[in-house]
């Protein structure tokens, strides 16, 4: 079956709208590459084939732009490591820095339970 992927730009993510149920795939743009960061597909959409006509709609159209991709979801990394056709629109590796930075940046939006104890002991 043949779906429509938009690019909902305010939003940063590549959509799929079925049956009134959306799925996405998350992105940052910068500097001619896309990174992608989440794929969803909402339960009620899953093992209909979805999640792989997202990624293939969303990475045609960033061939069309002519941008180059990074792949940070787990997804979309598995999705075009399964497909040559798109390992053309993969950037050019990112240094060992640059993983770090990405690993501290996703540690820091991370949220820890109220009961966890602070890091610094407080004086008194």
């Amino acid at each position: 079956m043949n779906y429509v992927i938009r690019d909902n730009s305010s939003h940063h993510r590549y959509e799929i709208d079925v049956d009134g149920i959306v799925a996405f795939s998350a992105y940052r743009r910068a500097d001619g590459i896309v990174t992608f960061t989440h794929t969803v597909v909402p339960d009620a959409l899953e093992g209909r084939g979805i999640g792989s006509a997202l990624a293939h709609g969303a990475l045609e159209a960033v061939r069309t732009q002519g941008d180059k991709v990074i792949a940070e979801c787990p997804f979309i990394a598995a999705y075009i490591a399964k497909h040559p056709e798109f390992h053309g629109l993969l950037a050019p590796g990112r240094s060992e820095h640059d993983k770090l930075d990405a690993k501290l940046d996703e540690a820091l939006d991370e949220t820890f339970p109220a009961s966890d104890p602070p890091a610094v002991t407080p004086k008194r």
